[in-house]
């Protein structure tokens, strides 16, 4: 029996979803995306898991979907081509994108096609100013279909994601981050001294305001008024001032001490 390409490990409060599948760059199916989805969400609903890390093992991230099992596609019906994708690939980014917990996404190597778009789907990025990002699906007269028509006009804008879907072209981690694709490329020898960093710190943080923080900055970047926003934000700063947390945040404020957040 082979090994799954996908795994939750846990570490404390940190869940890693980790893709492995050396032979193929890392590449996924259909089965474990489903398999991938199904223990995020059940980490994301874990109170002791604080923030989720995604990353490939080795030296790919992920490099889409892995073409060897393409195959199943062949003599399927529009409706079956349709479920593959919709109930396959798709509910892994789904799940990400829904995580209650901070995602952050560590790059190094080959992050292309679905790869790419499951990078987007978490909430902060960190690479290796050596991977290769790219939408490569144009290439085999494909669609991207992890999401990143949603996602990746809102990051770079309509202009360069057209771009980048239509002609397919590798940027490395450096570039990715100056067009805002990424939140830091370093040198990859120094990729998982800053993944740990920040790994430890969205884990050490106060679990309530990140939930409501987020929520309320993808609220913001999907439309609405200005209003609308002071409106969630004076909602969740209410659930926020009822929070223990807030106690031990100050009590460590005037302590000058690092505060031990419990998300109560």
């Amino acid at each position: 029996m082979s090994e799954p390409i996908t795994r939750v490990e846990r570490d404390g409060a940190v869940a890693r979803l980790i893709i492995d599948n050396p032979a193929a760059r890392n590449g996924l199916t259909a089965d474990a995306c489903r398999h991938a989805a199904a223990a995020l969400r059940e980490a994301g609903a874990d109170p002791a898991v604080r923030v989720v890390v995604v990353e490939g093992a080795g030296g790919h991230f992920c490099s889409g979907a892995d073409l060897r099992a393409a195959g199943a596609l062949v003599g399927m019906d529009d409706d079956a081509v349709r479920a593959y994708v919709r109930e396959g690939f798709q509910p892994l980014v789904e799940a990400v994108w829904g995580c209650a917990k901070p995602t952050l996404a560590v790059v190094r190597g080959a992050c292309v096609g679905f790869g790419f778009d499951l990078a987007l789907a978490c909430d902060l990025r960190l690479a290796a100013g050596s991977a290769q990002l790219a939408q490569v699906f144009s290439r085999i007269a494909l669609v991207p279909d992890g999401g990143s028509s949603f996602t990746l006009p809102r990051l770079v804008g309509l202009g360069l994601a057209m771009e980048m879907m239509l002609l397919g072209e590798k940027i490395d981690g450096h570039r990715a981050a100056a067009l805002g694709l990424v939140n830091r490329a370093v040198p990859e020898e120094e990729l998982a001294a800053l993944a740990a960093d920040w790994t430890a710190r969205l884990a050490a943080g106060p679990p309530i305001a990140f939930r409501l923080g987020r929520e309320n900055l993808r609220a913001g970047a999907l439309g609405g008024t200005l209003a609308d926003a002071l409106d969630r934000e004076a909602a969740a700063q209410v659930s926020c001032l009822r929070s223990a947390d807030l106690g031990r945040g100050v009590a460590a404020f005037f302590a000058r001490k690092a505060p031990e957040f419990k998300g109560d």
